[in-house]
């Protein structure tokens, strides 16, 4: 009897024998495909995730792994596969299965925090390494000039041009970091060893006080206004700079525009 496809990856990825492999499909959501897989191994059953990407969210495939060898403040990855580039199929990740983990958002969001300074920290000397993976240089003036092409056939081009930039001028002395890039409460989940941070297709380098008001930003969204409150100034504070006022509303504009106009 042949071994099918999935419980041959399995069983190499984990360096053990599997049997009685199930597939769960778990939709599609933000260009990743999600199938957990359910199996039996040293007669327990466990699940993993299989995870299909589209092009818009491949570079996960390239830094997950990375990340994962540097910090636990990221899902645990078993295995990927990159296809060559004539075969027309997707590239994919095998990772722990977190598919049901609560929202840390649910819990004291200054968890969310400590896993997304313990991320900028354990990367905090591999730019050089995280741009050979394909993580992109996107400073403040780069997502502004975005933001312009994105409305150049709006009504009100000029003036939403002229919000962005100026809002991009605030903050561009912040210091530069591993950004996330859509950092939100279903972003981050709460595990046994801590909060985890997911969904890393989205990175960059650039400005990381973006990824905590965007947090900010979903927290209110979701009801939880006190919980927001101060979260961008905490992290201000931890990371070690001087965050004014003008600077602090800089950023939450830039977010705001970017989610409206290059978020679509």
């Amino acid at each position: 009897m042949s071994v099918e496809p999935i419980e041959g990856l399995i069983g190499r990825a984990l360096g053990a024998e599997v049997h009685d492999v199930r597939r769960e499909p778990l939709g599609t959501a933000g260009g990743v495909e999600r199938e957990r897989v359910r199996f039996t191994s040293d007669g327990a059953e466990r699940t993993v995730l299989f995870e299909r990407m589209s092009p818009r969210r491949a570079l996960e495939v390239q830094l997950l792994p990375f990340l994962a060898r540097k910090t636990d403040r990221v899902p645990a990855v078993h295995a990927r596969g990159v296809p060559p580039k004539h075969v027309p199929a997707p590239q994919w990740l095998l990772v722990e299965d977190l598919a049901g983990a609560p929202s840390a958002c649910d819990g004291d969001v200054r968890a969310i925090l400590d896993a997304k300074l313990a991320v900028e920290q354990a990367v905090r000397a591999d730019a050089p390494a995280l741009r050979a993976l394909g993580v992109p240089e996107r400073g403040p003036d780069a997502i502004a000039a975005e933001i312009a092409e994105a409305v150049a056939a709006e009504a009100d081009a000029d003036g939403i041009r002229e919000e962005a930039r100026e809002s991009a001028r605030r903050i561009t002395k912040l210091p530069v970091a591993l950004v996330h890039g859509d950092l939100r409460c279903d972003s981050a989940v709460t595990t046994d060893r801590g909060v985890v941070l997911r969904g890393w297709g989205s990175a960059y380098i650039g400005c990381a006080l973006l990824d905590v008001v965007r947090l900010v930003a979903d927290v209110v969204e979701r009801g939880e206004a006190v919980l927001g409150i101060g979260l961008s100034r905490l992290y201000a504070e931890r990371v070690g700079i001087v965050l004014p006022t003008e600077v602090l509303r800089g950023a939450e504009k830039l977010d705001r525009l970017a989610r409206r106009y290059l978020d679509r």
